[in-house]
């Protein structure tokens, strides 16, 4: 007889602590009551998605910045080896494929 409430109160504390996977920051519900309460929480929500808008709008500009600076100097090497004149490819890359 003691092995089934026991059963039952880890069920009850799996499926309790099934709902706890939510990752990341947290939001805050809205409010139920109160029209004070409720143009609050929209007024601090468009202010968020403005704040968040403005933000990833200088990064994007930044960015632009860096790769379109005009003062940036090319790169005095090559990103990548280019392959020789007449050496083939040890794993059979593109440079052994026959000529058609």
């Amino acid at each position: 007889m003691t092995a089934r409430p026991l059963a039952l109160a880890l069920l009850a504390a799996a499926l309790a602590l099934a709902g706890c996977g939510k990752t990341g920051s947290l939001e805050q519900p809205a409010p139920l009551f109160g029209a004070k309460a409720k143009a609050d929480y929209d007024a601090k929500r468009a202010a968020d998605a403005a704040a968040r808008a403005r933000d990833a709008e200088t990064r994007r500009k930044q960015q632009d910045n860096t790769l379109l600076d005009p003062a940036a100097q090319p790169p005095t090497q090559a990103p990548y080896a280019p392959p020789l004149p007449g050496r083939t490819d040890p794993l059979g890359g593109p440079s052994n494929a026959p000529n058609r």
